[in-house]
């Protein structure tokens, strides 16, 4: 009797940029502060996804197959990256209040937006470049334990430990020192008087109020400004 092949889905670069784009371009502006090698490092993964589609035979998911290439890419671009100290990212976002360069009501909105995301990716990087490429994946990317251990290619016991550390650290902090995270808490970040002035953590708030699980890092694609490096090559 003839056997009927097994149903292999027909992946595009369209409709692969449409489910991955954000969230690839979401890993690398986490895992990577300076925007140009964060693009650079997003289209790279691109071209590898691309270049090897062909090769794509569905022996896992399809989500596993781009993260373990997102994984080895961004790791290479993020080599280089600095690891801060809790201390060190206290003292620097203390300090005197920063001057917005804004000239409309508008534009100082986004700018207050644009330097909380990038005060919330510095903060990441009180993690190694490992434990933060896992706690991203698993808390914005919502990968599942078993998927994230063969993505990472290390026992899930492990990467359940490390995620766990991961949490607890950085809960610590933001509970303290961000007021996105805890508006009633002991921020005395820079930004915080322009937190304020646009009414910020009310939007966190708001979003909180609809969803189950809450995660400041999942939240903050929704409220502040997100980047998809990956448009502009289709």
């Amino acid at each position: 009797m003839q056997q009927i092949p097994s149903f292999q889905p027909s992946y595009t670069p369209e409709n692969l940029v449409s489910s991955y784009g954000v969230m690839v371009s979401s890993l690398c502006r986490r895992m990577i502060q300076n925007e140009e090698n964060a693009c650079d490092a997003a289209q790279e993964v691109w071209y590898e996804i691309i270049r090897n589609l062909d090769s794509f035979r569905g022996d896992s998911k399809i989500s596993t197959w781009i993260y373990t290439i997102a994984k080895r890419v961004i790791l290479k671009f993020a080599s280089s990256e600095k690891r801060y100290t809790t201390r060190f990212l206290k003292d620097f976002f203390h300090g005197e209040k920063t001057t917005s360069p804004a000239t409309d009501d508008i534009k100082k909105e986004y700018w207050v937006k644009d330097m909380c995301n990038k005060c919330l990716s510095g903060i990441l990087h009180c993690l190694d470049n490992e434990a933060r490429l896992a706690y991203i994946l698993r808390e914005m990317a919502c990968i599942e334990y078993d998927e994230l251990a063969q993505i990472l290619d290390k026992d899930e016991a492990a990467v359940r430990k490390s995620i766990s550390r991961s949490r607890r650290k950085l809960r610590n902090f933001l509970n303290n020192e961000c007021a996105l995270f805890n508006p009633s808490g002991s921020c005395r970040c820079r930004m915080k008087p322009w937190v304020d002035e646009i009414d910020l953590p009310r939007e966190f708030e708001k979003l909180r109020a609809t969803i189950k699980r809450v995660n400041i890092y999942r939240e903050s694609e929704s409220v502040l400004p997100t980047r998809n490096y990956w448009e502009a090559l289709l």
